[in-house]
């Protein structure tokens, strides 16, 4: 089940993407940036899940193909930060 903190941090995120795409910003990750968040993530304890899609984390519950797209979105842990491009 999502907790109500785990959906304000989700809605936060989009959020600040929806912000940075109406200033014409880029809020989404280069293919570099996004494949190394991806190997952080597949090698982390708190990875979860049987496929690419079913991929989670446990510590934020977020889904982990699409929250690392986002130049706005953090790692909870701390293993990797937002991006300003």
């Amino acid at each position: 089940m999502v907790t109500m903190a785990e959906i304000k941090s989700f809605l936060g995120t989009m959020g600040l993407t929806l912000r940075k795409l109406l200033r014409g910003e880029n809020a989404i990750a280069d293919y570099e940036d996004i494949q190394s968040r991806r190997m952080i993530c597949y090698s982390c304890e708190f990875l979860t899940g049987k496929t690419k899609k079913t991929f989670s984390c446990l510590s934020c519950n977020c889904n982990i193909s699409l929250k690392i797209m986002f130049t706005t979105a953090e790692c909870p842990e701390g293993k990797w930060k937002t991006m300003d491009y």
